[in-house]
């Protein structure tokens, strides 16, 4: 005759898996949070969206042709409210507004004088400036600026891209 053998075992198998099963998720639901918390701890932060504004200023000389290429280029580029046009007349008359009409800043400035330029406002969290040196490199186009404009407390600065 056999003798059965006893088991010192004080759970079922069925338990047992299930007791695993809640001790694993309980150890990852800990390495979660203690993760989380050293990542805070040691200077980590949520980078909010900012609002990038790129300008794209044309040479004097530059014709409808090749504005409207640059136009359509920059078209491409994610933008919140698209590609708008700044006239000669309408930089001008920013300019204007800007010093006040102080005489001696405005001796010998025109509307002719005012470069044309493009602009657009972009939301992200960093700026992309992967596209710019092609954009930079068409003709027409004198220089780029892009500003992180100041919001919250933050401040802006201007991108060297």
């Amino acid at each position: 005759m056999t003798v059965p053998q006893t088991t010192n075992d004080p759970l079922p198998s069925g338990r047992r898996s299930l007791q695993l099963l809640a001790v694993a998720a309980a150890a990852l639901v800990l390495g979660s949070v203690a993760s989380t918390a050293v990542m805070l701890l040691a200077g980590w932060r949520y980078t909010p969206e900012r609002e990038f504004t790129v300008a794209v200023f044309m040479e004097p000389d530059a014709d409808t042709g090749e504005r409207e290429a640059v136009q359509r280029r920059l078209g491409q580029l994610p933008a919140v409210d698209g590609v708008r046009v700044e006239t000669r007349e309408q930089a001008y008359e920013k300019f204007r507004r800007r010093v006040g009409g102080d005489p001696t800043q405005m001796e010998g400035i025109e509307a002719a004088t005012m470069p044309e330029s493009l602009h657009l406002t972009t939301v992200g969290r960093d700026f992309d400036c992967g596209p710019l040196p092609s954009i930079r490199k068409m003709a027409g186009v004198d220089r780029i600026r892009i500003v992180m404009r100041s919001e919250g407390g933050r401040p802006g600065a201007e991108l060297g891209c």
